[in-house]
């Protein structure tokens, strides 16, 4: 429909069933947006923008709307960059790409080039290179060849004030003043550089480390913006420099009677520069019903291991889970159907925990499924959720990125217990207690959002103020994503709560 007060190419949704529609994301919020806006082009963003700010409104940009914290929702203006800003462009030198391009498209277009992009979710059908950038997104691949801010060579994005930045070109004064302001003032602060340097290797919340591994402010402002959630500016043009595809030279799925056992593998294993090194523990491969990673009451846990170097590190990988007291080390014959099979159970995991908590009629919310540890301290922490998780007579399935620490812990929550709100907070602020004894953060891999960010400022004590002064640069009026790091409501506001 026309706005017309609204004047622009894309288009403008005030139905209530398109209101609807864009009032979830995969998380377990729900929010009825004022407006959900489709924009065709750059000065559409500019005139939604200058709309915001007459009525007194947030813009929250969405794509593919599989974010598991709810920072895709909004009450005010969601807008929807999927439908036109789509583009996927080979430049030689590097991809350019919309926010709004799903990733498995992107995927496809580069596979026929011969190129990987390692950082590749679970969702990679549905999600898109704009949330991707966003959440500073990872994969299992992403043991050996990092987020995909280690692939971001440049962006462009339109601030909350209307600027159109481009960070291979010259920053605008304002921003480049102020950023290196900030700059100055971090690499003088030793406490707080001792802090962000000393997080889990995925933790979320602003990119901080950019202020001391990149002295450019235009390369500053790029990896900022990755992992920011949309706070910070309108992403509109993504460029991305790949890598050489690298095929498996050989993947195990290695059965654990022992967590600690399986922990001591993990770091043993990492020595050998594994490509992937993901986990489920018997909780969890009991509800997958997969014909590879099958549940037995004497398996703990497994590793699925996947090395991408060569024959001989593939060896060297194996004979070490070898010398473990394994229940069984299943061999997968590299590009066979079976290798094909695990990854696929492996995805597969999530769903599979969604359809057990409907069948039993219990709740399966996201609160402290992003947790981000370090790998040394797995077993430790997995044993000390799993106590808490007994103590407050929860089950509970874990699962995740274990190879760079990235842990999703899934209680399930039984309404004939009681008040699940109470349920949902005492089980976030043990589990938080925990992760600060270990020097973890529930603010992981899927980044900050309204379901992990409220423990992200006592977590930071003082330094928190880093991310208020960044947001205040970049975003003084609190335009973008508002309430998603800064100024939360508990994290049981607007979250659905039926099974």
């Amino acid at each position: 429909m026309k706005n017309p007060e609204l004047d622009i190419s894309g288009r403008v949704y005030t139905d209530q069933s398109s209101l609807e529609r864009f009032s979830r994301d995969a998380s377990s919020y729900r929010i009825i947006p004022k407006l959900v806006i489709e924009p065709a082009n750059e000065d559409d963003i500019l005139k939604v923008l200058d709309y915001a700010g007459k009525i007194g409104e947030t813009v929250t940009c969405r794509a593919g709307g599989s974010g598991l914290s709810g920072a895709a929702i909004s009450p005010g203006i969601i807008l929807n960059l999927k439908p036109s800003m789509n583009r996927i462009e080979d430049l030689d030198e590097e991809m350019v790409v919309g926010p709004g391009a799903v990733l498995e498209d992107f995927l496809a277009a580069i596979r026929d080039r011969g190129w990987m992009l390692p950082a590749v979710p679970s969702s990679s059908a549905w999600c898109a290179l704009g949330g991707n950038v966003a959440t500073r997104s990872t994969g299992p691949r992403t043991a050996r060849y990092g987020t995909i801010d280690s692939f971001l060579s440049s962006l462009r994005f339109i601030t909350a004030g209307g600027e159109i930045v481009d960070t291979r070109e010259k920053l605008p004064p304002f921003l480049e003043k102020g950023i290196m302001k900030i700059r100055e003032r971090y690499l003088a602060d030793a406490t707080s550089r001792e802090l962000f340097d000393g997080r889990p290797f995925i933790a979320g919340g602003y990119n901080i480390r950019a202020l001391s591994r990149y002295e450019d402010p235009r390369e500053i402002v790029t990896h900022l913006m990755a992992g920011s959630i949309g706070t910070l500016g309108i992403v509109t043009e993504i460029r991305l420099n790949l890598i050489p595809f690298s095929p498996s030279q050989g993947t195990y799925a290695a059965f654990f009677r022992s967590i600690e056992e399986l922990g001591a593998a993990v770091n043993d294993i990492k020595r050998f520069n594994p490509s992937a090194v993901e986990f489920a523990d018997g909780s969890t491969m009991a509800k997958i019903g997969g014909e590879l990673l099958t549940a037995e009451p004497e398996v703990a846990g497994v590793l699925m291991v996947e090395f991408d170097e060569s024959r001989e590190q593939a060896e060297q990988g194996r004979k070490i889970m070898e010398s473990f007291d394994l229940w069984k080390l299943l061999t997968i014959p590299v590009g066979s159907p079976a290798e094909t099979k695990l990854w696929e159970e492996r995805r597969r995991i999530l769903p599979s925990l969604w359809a057990h908590a409907r069948k039993k009629g219990w709740i399966v919310p996201s609160i402290i499924d992003d947790v981000a540890i370090h790998v040394s301290d797995f077993a430790a922490v997995y044993k000390e959720l799993q106590k808490l998780m007994t103590n407050l007579r929860h089950e509970f399935s874990v699962f995740g990125h274990v190879g760079f620490g990235s842990i999703h812990a899934r209680p399930y929550f039984e309404p004939e217990k009681g008040n699940i709100v109470e349920q949902i907070m005492e089980v976030t602020t043990q589990a938080f207690r925990v992760l600060q004894k270990y020097g973890g953060t529930l603010v992981g891999e899927h980044n900050a959002g309204r379901s992990r960010s409220v423990y992200l400022e006592q977590e930071l004590g003082g330094s928190f103020q880093y991310l208020r002064d960044i947001k205040a640069l970049f975003d003084p009026k609190d335009v973008l994503n508002r309430n998603t790091i800064f100024d939360l409501a508990p994290i049981t506001d607007n979250m659905e709560l039926a099974s």
